[in-house]
């Protein structure tokens, strides 16, 4: 089997400039953990999982002096509502979104599929051709092709 096989489309994408209230409404709506954000041409840019709403305090971007933001876990306390509100509203996606990202093309096989999630610790995968976005495998499709068998 290959990523075309069980890839799940359509995808939901946003922009780099989309507010996060925006990108969390999407995933709501979708009932998604994941959206791709793509540039002006359509292209891959980056990608956010709900797991971006909560990393850790202090965790530091790479090459950068900024750090990530943990928007839900002030939410954690009562007084600190607000200010998750306020911070959802000021921040988008080029914010909060991983890039570059790990993506497969239509043709990779489920093995190299798995193997990119287990070495990079990741869940999903955008399925790419040409810079496009075509779908998305997640851990939980792959356990869906194991559960009806590999292969059938």
């Amino acid at each position: 089997m290959k990523a075309k096989d069980i890839l799940v489309k359509p995808i939901v994408t946003v922009s780099s400039q989309t507010p996060l209230t925006e990108v969390a409404q999407k995933m709501l709506e979708h009932r998604v953990g994941s959206v791709v954000v793509v540039d002006e041409k359509g292209r891959l840019a980056g990608i956010i999982t709900q797991g971006d709403f909560c990393r850790h305090p202090g965790r530091m971007v790479p090459f950068s002096l900024f750090e990530s933001p943990n928007v839900l876990s002030n939410w954690l306390y009562p007084d600190q509502v607000e200010k998750v509100y306020k911070a959802a509203r000021n921040l988008r996606a080029q914010d909060i979104m991983h890039s570059p990202v790990v993506t497969v093309s239509p043709e990779a096989s489920l093995e190299r599929v798995l193997a990119l999630m287990l070495k990079h610790d990741i869940n999903r995968i955008p399925v790419v051709r040409r810079g496009r976005v075509v779908g998305i495998i997640s851990r939980f499709d792959l356990l869906k092709v194991m559960q009806q068998g590999y292969g059938a």
